[in-house]
């Protein structure tokens, strides 16, 4: 065997035994440091606030007011002088009607002989837009044919339909807010209550007068805000602190024992808002701290560091 080859080999595999051994013994100073700070996280303080509990329930636009629009003889429309979405006013000739007669000659024997022209006027009774046309000029109508409709803009209504579990939670001239398919949301007060239940839907119907002067089609479905539960001095705590497992069947909180631990505290959760969520049980404190940023996947006692703001730079507390 050869000596000096033998001896390189040793050494060799002694410096990378060393090198190995100095790279796994000496920590990463960096990484050691981070790991020791915990993971960092943003927390808010509970608040006692009132909280209202809504229900999203459906509705739709009508109008109460609707003229309809007949013919008072029979005959052939020799004009009609306005078109759908037309606005019209009491008095207005909608449609002129020849009649049959209206080549007849009335004879008689004083100086009042004339000849019977035979047209006939049709007018609108209410103000109001045409929404529905059925016949134009050249048409032959029967008496009493539905010529037109006219609607009242003034007497918009939002139809609601309500359960009757939450019947006792609308009272007269309670205001709510609607809400537009386009997202846009208006005021409506009860106006009435109809005293009959849908035997299949088992809901009643309320009938809601809008507050403001709006352009909106009829049998327009839109969303009705209901307040089902208020309480006046609740405690709540930000939606963003409350974490639940896949079924939703627990809800939990990770609240700050100190500034650098976290533990776990399941909770009993009351009414729920867009931004709040009441904790009923356990009882909770104004000054207690709960994590609403970077407590996704903590353990239940957890090593953190808190994160905050001051003057426009972070600063680590």
């Amino acid at each position: 065997m050869n000596y000096k080859k033998f001896v390189i080999t040793a050494l060799a595999t002694l410096t990378f035994g060393s090198i190995l051994l100095n790279s796994c013994g000496k920590p990463d100073e960096h990484n050691n440091g981070e790991e020791s700070k915990g993971i960092e996280i943003a927390v808010e303080n509970p608040v006692r606030t009132k909280l209202t509990e809504y229900t999203d329930l459906n509705a739709n636009t009508a109008y109460l007011k609707q003229e309809i629009v007949r013919a008072t003889f029979q005959g052939y429309i020799d004009k009609a002088f306005k078109n759908i979405g037309d606005k019209v006013k009491q008095g207005d000739v909608l449609f002129l009607i020849r009649t049959k007669e209206a080549d007849a000659t009335i004879n008689l024997s004083d100086s009042g002989v004339r000849k019977f022209d035979g047209s006939v006027k049709v007018t609108a009774r209410t103000d109001g837009i045409i929404t529905q046309l059925d016949h134009q000029t050249g048409d032959y109508v029967a008496d009493g044919d539905q010529l037109a409709m006219i609607v009242d803009p003034q007497s918009l209504r939002i139809m609601l339909e309500v359960p009757f579990e939450y019947s006792s939670s609308i009272n007269s001239n309670d205001l709510f807010t609607i809400q537009l398919p386009d997202g846009k949301d208006f005021n409506a007060r009860v106006d009435k209550k109809i005293p009959s239940i849908d035997p299949s839907a088992q809901t009643q119907k309320y009938i809601l007068k809008v507050d403001s002067q709006l352009d909106l089609p009829a049998n327009l479905n839109v969303n009705v805000k209901v307040p089902v539960k208020s309480i006046n001095d609740a405690l709540a705590v930000p939606k963003a602190a409350v974490m639940t497992n896949e079924t939703q069947t627990e809800f939990w909180i990770m609240k700050m024992m100190n500034d650098s631990t976290a533990v776990r505290e399941n909770i009993k959760k009351g009414i729920e808002t867009d931004s709040l969520v009441q904790v009923v049980d356990p009882k909770i404190n104004l000054n207690d701290r709960f994590i609403t940023e970077g407590a996704y996947g903590l353990p239940d006692t957890a090593k953190v560091f808190i994160q905050t703001k001051t003057g426009g730079a972070a600063k680590t507390k």
